[in-house]
């Protein structure tokens, strides 16, 4: 049984600042069940960094308090945080501070560190993760897929079925799709008041020029929005009323804690965002967008 995507990067991030010595990646893997290959894309999905990177980050800045309160040797202090050699350490140093280890010690200024990361509470979703909110600028661009009309009592068992329907039997009649392993999911409310909304499974393509008979073509407005990234460990097409109740309360209750920042616009259109291909037989990944406006007061 794989470990739950929640404990999974629990565990990882504990690892590393108990161990921030190791000196490869894999140190890091024991009992996790998971190959590096796998867990550096599942890092990168869930933190929007290099797992590499961050163990790097994270080395250095333990660094500093020898370096700052210490007269130790930078070849000593190199060696305790995994560095085998004092050049390696410096060129890493300097990469990320903007200045050598010697230069630090005498310069008198601030130094900014990357902090540790952490998955609260919050973020567990039945053992599955749900991390945000971050704000993404989305470009404008064009989807075709098959609309349906969903009413919202019955959206948790309408929408994921009308998805799998779509990519299963009804996505190869979309022409040259942008991203063919790329799912698509839009959701437009054209009135709140309504009991029902237009639910596209779709792709993205560069225009709206050669939509096959009973589809539909929609383009998603250029727009600042909320994102949300969800990681389980099933497959994709396993994501059943259960789930997608316990993601959507997830994302509400995070969208309310910041409702002081931002008002959310998911009452007009939100959207999901799958890749396919990102499901390596432990772990599926899931994006959700909406809308906002900033709040500047």
């Amino acid at each position: 049984m794989f470990m739950e995507p929640y404990k999974l990067l629990s565990v990882l991030l504990s690892r590393i600042e108990e161990n921030v010595s190791g000196t490869r990646e894999t140190e890091y893997l024991a009992d996790l069940q998971i190959s590096i290959v796998h867990l550096r894309r599942l890092f990168k999905f869930a933190f929007g960094v290099p797992l590499q990177s961050y163990i790097r980050s994270r080395k250095l800045a333990a660094s500093l308090e020898n370096l700052i309160l210490t007269e130790k040797r930078v070849l000593d202090i190199a060696i305790e945080c995994g560095y085998e050699h004092e050049q390696t350490y410096i060129r890493a140093f300097k990469r990320e501070y903007g200045l050598t280890p010697g230069e630090c010690r005498h310069s008198g200024r601030n130094i900014h560190v990357t902090p540790p990361l952490h998955l609260f509470p919050k973020y567990n979703v039945c053992g599955n993760v749900v991390y945000g909110p971050h704000m993404v600028m989305i470009p404008s661009f064009h989807l075709i897929g098959r609309m349906h009309r969903i009413e919202i009592a019955e959206a948790l068992t309408k929408a994921p079925e009308a998805a799998k329907q779509f990519w299963w039997n009804k996505r190869h009649n979309v022409s040259n799709p942008v991203e063919p392993n790329i799912y698509y999911g839009l959701t437009r409310i054209p009135d709140p008041s309504l009991s029902w909304t237009y639910y596209l499974p779709s792709m993205r393509v560069k225009n709206l020029n050669d939509i096959p008979d009973g589809y539909t073509g929609d383009t998603v407005p250029a727009s600042l929005c909320v994102g949300f990234r969800y990681i389980g460990n099933h497959h994709y097409e396993e994501i059943d009323e259960l789930r997608a109740e316990a993601l959507y309360k997830a994302i509400d209750r995070l969208s309310e804690e910041n409702k002081g920042r931002y008002e959310l616009l998911n009452r007009e259109l939100f959207l999901e965002k799958i890749d396919t291909e990102a499901y390596d037989g432990q772990y599926c990944q899931m994006e959700w967008f909406a809308p906002i406006r900033v709040r500047y007061t």
